[in-house]
C-alpha cells in the first residue's frame, strides 16, 4: 500500500510538473516554412566588410484579455552548422505598430537568453524562453534577433499576415532605415505562453513587465 502511495504521489507530481509547463500556442506562422521561397536576413552578426547585422520582425495581433508570452522562437535555413549550441543571446524587439513599418531602433531592444539547435528536418530553431512578456490587446511589432557566430543562416519565410516582414539595416546607405524587400511574406515565427487574465485593478500599460 505504501509503495502504491508513492507512486501515485509520483504520478501527480509529474502530471503537476508538465501542466506547469504546458503552454499554449498564441501566434503560430510556421505552416509551410520549409518549401520556403526569399526569406530574410535577421542575425547579429559584425559589420560591413566581414559581418553583417540586420534585425527582421512580424507585425502580431494580439487579440482577447492579451498575452502572456513566455517563448519565441524563429527558424532558419540551417546552412551554416556553426550556429548550433553556439548562440547564448538574443535582442527582442517589441513596438506597439502605428503603421505600415515600425519606428524604433531594434537594437535598443532588449537582449534575452537564447539558443539554437537543429531540428530533425534540418532546419534550425532559435528559442527565446523565460520571457514574462505581457502584452495588452493590440497590434505590435514584434522580432527575434540572434547573436550569431556568421550572418550565413537566412530566417524562413511563410505567407504574410498583415504587413510583409520588414528588415532594419543599421549600416544602410544613405542611413540605417526599415525597408520591405520580400513581397508577401513574413519571417516564419512561433510563439508560446498563456491568455492573459488581468486584475481588474490593474490598469494595462500596453507592454509590460520585460520593459519595467
Amino acid at each position: 500500500m505504501k509503495k502504491m502511495i508513492v507512486v501515485l504521489t509520483l504520478i501527480a507530481l509529474v502530471a503537476t510538473a508538465a501542466a506547469a509547463t504546458a503552454q499554449t500556442v498564441l501566434w503560430d506562422q510556421t505552416v509551410g516554412y520549409e518549401s520556403w521561397q526569399q526569406g530574410f536576413f535577421n542575425a547579429i552578426a559584425g559589420g560591413p566588410p566581414f559581418g553583417s547585422t540586420n534585425y527582421t520582425c512580424n507585425d502580431v495581433s494580439v487579440g482577447g484579455t492579451g498575452w502572456l508570452v513566455n517563448t519565441i522562437t524563429v527558424y532558419y535555413d540551417g546552412f551554416d552548422f556553426s550556429w548550433d549550441g553556439a548562440i547564448a543571446e538574443a535582442t527582442l524587439f517589441v513596438e506597439a505598430k502605428t503603421g505600415s513599418l515600425p519606428t524604433g531602433d531594434p537594437a535598443a531592444g532588449t537582449v534575452v537568453a537564447a539558443t539554437c539547435g537543429y531540428l530533425p528536418n534540418g532546419f534550425m530553431a532559435v528559442t527565446a524562453t523565460g520571457l514574462g512578456l505581457e502584452l495588452a490587446p493590440g497590434d505590435y511589432w514584434i522580432g527575434l534577433t540572434p547573436f550569431a557566430p556568421t550572418p550565413d543562416n537566412i530566417h524562413v519565410s511563410v505567407a504574410a499576415l498583415g504587413d510583409d516582414s520588414p528588415t532594419y539595416d543599421p549600416n544602410g546607405f544613405p542611413m540605417p532605415m526599415w525597408t520591405t524587400w520580400a513581397p508577401g511574406l513574413d519571417g516564419a515565427m512561433l510563439i508560446e505562453g498563456d491568455i492573459a487574465v488581468p486584475n481588474e485593478s490593474e490598469s494595462w500599460g500596453g507592454v509590460k513587465s520585460l520593459f519595467r
